[in-house]
């Protein structure tokens, strides 16, 4: 007799992905905290069959100390969605009064409620036994922020080390954050003609404390070149700054 499996594949992002069973907009919030305010989800089925989607929290990634779990109420937390349709999922934000200044974080999780599996008997006779089909379970999550009173960013970047192979150069640090607020950290390369061959982001610090980041970024032709590489946080503050050989 053949052996039956049972696939459960759960997929979490942070963008709308239409090839996935539903897809959620917007995909982030930034909320005030000043006063309670409610936002809307939109819940999107792309499948050809019904599905019952359940709604939870949790606490971001070095967040865990200032989430927005106890302020959040969701409604309702279990849909169920027409194949094709959109259903509306609404949060509420309910600031304490003795919430410390800085920036809070939690994640809002769509989580698709499996069917039952289904078992086929197979009887040929070349075939006898028994198979399961494969399930594909699609969990979404979108990030909740908010910032209450003054924010501080402030903090160091340690240990950069940098390699290159191929066309793909790696990037390694540990952050070290001492304000209330996270620090988003972008990048520059710079050639030795100071021409900037590529940008963007290279990561988000925890709120508070340490966190190790890396990135791998596509680049020109480079060896036996230099480079400038450049840190810098949301406040276009310069974090590091030093020209490497590579």
């Amino acid at each position: 007799m053949k052996k039956i499996f049972t696939f459960l594949m759960i997929f979490t992002i942070g963008t709308a992905i239409y090839a996935l069973n539903f897809s959620v907009a917007p995909t982030s919030f930034q909320v005030e905290l000043k006063k309670p305010v409610t936002q809307e989800v939109y819940i999107i089925n792309n499948t050809p069959a019904p599905l019952r989607i359940e709604t939870y929290l949790e606490a971001a990634e070095s967040f865990d100390n200032f989430s927005l779990n106890n302020n959040i109420t969701v409604f309702p937390k279990m849909i169920s969605i027409k194949p094709g349709s959109k259903q509306t999922i609404r949060f509420r934000v309910k600031p304490e009064a003795a919430m410390k200044d800085g920036e809070y974080k939690s994640l809002l999780v769509f989580k698709e409620v499996p069917q039952e599996i289904k078992t086929i008997v197979i009887n040929d006779k070349d075939n006898k036994g028994l198979s399961t089909e494969v399930s594909f379970i699609t969990e979404v999550a979108i990030g909740v922020s908010g910032i209450i009173g003054k924010t501080i960013v402030d903090g160091t970047i340690e240990n950069i080390k940098i390699s290159y192979s191929g066309k793909i150069l790696s990037i390694e640090a540990d952050t070290i954050s001492k304000g209330n607020t996270a620090m988003k950290i972008n990048y520059i390369l710079e050639n030795e003609s100071g021409k900037i061959i590529a940008e963007g982001r290279f990561g988000t610090s925890a709120r508070t404390g340490e966190k190790n980041l890396s990135i791998t970024i596509e680049t020109p032709e480079l060896n036996s070149k230099k480079i400038k590489l450049i840190l810098k946080n949301q406040n276009d503050e310069i974090l590091y700054t030093k020209i490497n050989s590579l």
